[in-house]
Parts: C-alpha cells; sequence; structure tokens
C-alpha cells in the first residue's frame, strides 16, 4: 500500500501534546503519510506555552516550496502561525491552486505577532479553503462579535461562509448542552447541529488540531467534507475518552489517537 500524503502547516509544541505533534500522531494513526511545515517553535507543557520562537518567512516559504515541488500532496491543514507574513505565504500558495482540500484551524491564541495583523492575513486565507474549523473565541475574533450560544455560532458559520469557505465548522469546545459537546456545520447553505456525548477529562489537548487533521485526512481520502466533519468529530471524541486516565504532566494532558488505552501489550 502506498499512503496518501497530507501536509500539516504549523508549530511545534515540546510537550508532545498538541500543534504539529498532534497532527503527525493523527495522520500516523489514520495510515497517511505527513509531510510538514513548521512556523514557529513553542515552549510548552501541559500547563501552557511559556515562549514562542517565529521561524522567518523565508524558511517557511522554503519548506513549503520544497514539499510541493516533489510531494503528491492530497490534503493540506494549518494551524498556528506566529506572524501576519507567514500567514500570507502560505494564502498565496493557496491562490494559485497549490494546496488541495485545505483545512485551516485559524488558530489566534498563541503568537508572538500582531493578532489584529492575523486576523486580517487569516482573510486572505479563508477563502481558499475547503473547512475551515474556528472556535467560538477564534471564531469572535475573526467577526468582532461575541459568539456564545448555537444560535450564534450558526450566524458565524454563515458570516464566514459567505467570505469563501463553502464548508465552515464553529468548534464548542466545552460547550453543553443537555450533556452533549455542541459544534455547528455551515453546509450547503444551511446550519446543522453536531452533537456528542460530553466526555469528562482533564485531558485534551490536541482536540482542536487533531479535529482539523483528521477532516483533511477524511478529504484526502475522497469524503465528501460534511461526511468528513461529522467522522472526524467522532474521532476525537473516542480519542479523548481513551486517554480520559492519563495523567501525563499537570495540567491538560494529550488524547490518545492511537487508541493505545484499548490495547494490551505482552
Amino acid at each position: 500500500m502506498e499512503p496518501t500524503v497530507v501536509l500539516t502547516i504549523g508549530a511545534t509544541d515540546s510537550s508532545g501534546g498538541s500543534a504539529l505533534q498532534a497532527d503527525l500522531r493523527t495522520l500516523a494513526a489514520l495510515r497517511m503519510h505527513a509531510a510538514c511545515v513548521v512556523t514557529a517553535v513553542l515552549s510548552r507543557n501541559t500547563r501552557g506555552t511559556t515562549d514562542v520562537y517565529a521561524q522567518p518567512t523565508t524558511v517557511v516559504a522554503a519548506q513549503l516550496g520544497s514539499v510541493l515541488e516533489d510531494l503528491p500532496v492530497a490534503a493540506v491543514k494549518t494551524g498556528m502561525f506566529p506572524t501576519a507574513e507567514a500567514v500570507i505565504t502560505v494564502a498565496a500558495r493557496a491562490r494559485a491552486g497549490a494546496l488541495p482540500n485545505l483545512v485551516v484551524d485559524p488558530v489566534l491564541a498563541t503568537t508572538s505577532g500582531s493578532r489584529r495583523g492575523l486576523i486580517a492575513a487569516f482573510e486572505r486565507l479563508l477563502p481558499h479553503a475547503a473547512v475551515v474549523t474556528p472556535n467560538r473565541e477564534e471564531a469572535s475574533a475573526l467577526l468582532g462579535w461575541e459568539v456564545v450560544t448555537p444560535a450564534d455560532m450558526a450566524g458565524a458559520a454563515a458570516q464566514l461562509a459567505a467570505g469563501g469557505p463553502p464548508y465552515v465548522v464553529i468548534t464548542g469546545g466545552d460547550f453543553v448542552v443537555g450533556g452533549e459537546a455542541i459544534d455547528v456545520l455551515w453546509a450547503d447553505g444551511a446550519a446543522r447541529v453536531l452533537h456528542s456525548p460530553r466526555i469528562t477529562s482533564r485531558n485534551t489537548d490536541g482536540s482542536g488540531p487533531t479535529f482539523a487533521t483528521a477532516i483533511a485526512a477524511r478529504l484526502a481520502a475522497g469524503d465528501a467534507p460534511p461526511d468528513a466533519v461529522v467522522w472526524a468529530k467522532g474521532f476525537v471524541g473516542r480519542a479523548i475518552g481513551d486517554a480520559a486516565e492519563w495523567r501525563i504532566g499537570a495540567g491538560t494532558g494529550p488524547i490518545d489517537q492511537f487508541g493505545w488505552s484499548a490495547l494490551t501489550l505482552r
């Protein structure tokens, strides 16, 4: 079997729980070949991020060019960008049609640059995405108004989709309705609420990048975007549940993309 190639673009996480490390574990678990472009190096553990080293934009561009000129990339996922210039560099490739099945996770929380500048830069990238996966905080920042309720999430998804991306998922994170975790998908001109059982766990680090990367992997495999989103939501739920009893670090620990908790080692 020759594996399908998926490219992930984002930062490294020294604790291994989130960012590119979560992306690479997800793609390995889904039997995809992972290529990567490093945008920044995070000094990070389960309790938070203490420092960010931004890769020079020329280095980001060189990595991206090296991958695209040689590997048959079937899908692309973006995560954390430290500067607006890095976003614009990737957006130029997307505009040229070089980033197929692009999934954009517009990370805005952990940056060393101007958040306002990043938001303006994302306006250049989002129209070229197949799927965009902001959480409520990120959607609020991108749109300039507070996204709180499921109705807000539906309105935010519709507004972002009006800017170009045909499919938008506003992820609820810890937002729970009736014991269920809620995400809202905008697809084919309508909002769809996605439900899943609320899983109690302190270990949720990497759930956002894992979700976006799993969507990219399923798009690369040929799934329609709504099917890829629903599948990815189930995958993340299982990964969170499987890691619920882990005690890796003193803070928010990683999730179990490989299903290790279900394995018996001999």
